[in-house]
């Protein structure tokens, strides 16, 4: 099967788990062994098919259903009562009906309902902080696992190598000690590429199964990610950057968030010291001697408590403050990290710069013709092992550059709060 037909089928079946809304959450998508799969075809499935973004929505949603419920009225109460009335000897039956609808007029149910409304802005936030999050930590999985199946494909490819130059050494005639003590080193160096054969192995495989938490995919294969190369071609302006955080963070939105809140609470707890009063209606009728209906209208008015809530307030109050504070703290760290992400972005990004994913290929285009040159006796062992190492020391490098590229890329964008973080990671 092709590596497009390959693909087609995982976006097909993607695209139908995703558009079916009686599924579970935890429907995985079937994959099979070397398909390639797009680094946005993953964050689509991730993120609408996450179970913790399901869940902070239907948070949300509750949140405002609570908003609308708080700004209700408080409902009525109706009072019946049946009796005898006795007069002299004479004696009837005696009703009485009493209507009470209580009149909120200095406004709390609104401030509650303020307070329910700002609460689902927060829940609000938190979900596009948590979407952010999901996207992001997808991004460095798919990177981690691209780079470490490559890491694992050249290993592989090196341990080939020394296992074909093992057999040409065995072959020689006429053992010398020097090509002994020759064998020896590529031996030792057979041994040591296996443990790395393993261990790399094991690293791209222990990156899907992480991945795994965030992308429902399921169990058994794994695939070729693929990932766009960073070339480290863009940079960022700082003071832009850091404008964009302040007015963009998750954190500082909930905060601000906090320190609206905390106003409402010390406007609420300076009407809580005065009652509100309620519309009182009722009806008597009494027969004994004669039939007596009595009708009344009127108000009631509970008494004030007697500090007038004078605690509260100033609790009320110092929380405000408080929340204040904490918001100026945030700004200042939030100002300080920027400009410590913006020196490991550059450093990063300058590093990405140096190694164009075209020096993957040159680097295997001299360990061929190294390898060519040794068998022609035309270079030493020492020279092709030390040739071995300095490409394995760049190829290892390389990664490592894509790996701090794509960190301190989602660091930035987890800072600002971008709200379409993969387009904005491919522009960096």
């Amino acid at each position: 099967m092709s590596a497009l037909r390959r693909r087609t089928l995982f976006f097909g079946a993607a695209a139908l788990l995703l558009a079916s809304g009686a599924l579970a959450p935890a429907q995985e998508v079937a994959l099979s062994e070397g398909q390639h799969i797009e680094l946005k075809e993953l964050v689509a499935l991730a993120t609408q098919r996450s179970p913790l973004l399901d869940s902070l929505d239907t948070q949300a949603q509750a949140s405002r259903e609570g908003a609308n419920q708080a700004r209700a009225w408080p409902g009525p109460s109706l009072a019946l009562e049946a009796g005898r009335k006795t007069e002299a000897s004479r004696s009837g039956g005696r009703y009485e009906a009493a209507f009470e609808q209580p009149l909120p007029i200095l406004g709390k149910p609104g401030l509650r309902g303020r307070l329910f409304g700002l609460e689902a802005e927060t829940r609000g936030a938190s979900l596009d902080a948590a979407r952010l999050r999901v996207t992001l930590e997808v991004i460095r999985a798919v990177y981690e696992y691209a780079a470490n199946r490559r890491r694992a494909a050249f290993v592989a490819k090196r341990q080939k190598r020394f296992e074909l130059l093992r057999s040409y050494l065995a072959g020689r005639e006429f053992p010398t000690p020097q090509r002994k003590a020759e064998s020896l080193i590529v031996q030792n160096h057979i041994h040591q590429l296996v443990a790395a054969a393993v261990q790399s192995q094991a690293a791209y495989k222990a990156t899907l199964e992480r991945l795994k938490t965030y992308a429902p995919l399921a169990p058994g294969a794994y695939p070729e990610l693929v990932v766009p190369w960073l070339t480290g071609g863009g940079s960022i302006d700082a003071t832009d950057w850091s404008a964009r955080a302040l007015e963009g963070n998750p954190e500082l939105r909930v905060q601000r968030l906090a320190v609206q809140a905390a106003g409402i609470e010390a406007a609420l707890a300076s009407k809580e010291g005065y009652p509100e009063p309620s519309l009182l209606a009722s009806y008597e009728q009494a027969r004994a001697a004669e039939t007596e209906k009595n009708y009344g209208l009127g108000l009631s008015l509970a008494f004030p408590s007697w500090n007038r809530n004078r605690s509260g307030i100033r609790s009320a109050r110092r929380r405000k403050a408080a929340e204040e504070r904490l918001l100026a703290f945030e700004e200042q760290r939030l100002r300080a990290d920027l400009a410590r992400i913006a020196v490991e972005f550059e450093a990063a990004r300058q590093t990405a710069k140096q190694y164009p994913e075209a020096m993957l290929g040159e680097l295997m285009a001299q360990l061929k013709e190294a390898d060519e040159g040794f068998r022609k006796g035309q270079l030493d062992l020492l020279t092709f092992l030390e040739l071995d190492d300095a490409v394995s020391e760049t190829y290892e490098r390389i990664l490592q550059a894509q790996l701090g590229l794509a960190a301190a890329a989602a660091e930035l964008l987890a800072a600002t709060g971008e709200t379409d973080p993969l387009a904005r990671f491919g522009a960096l």
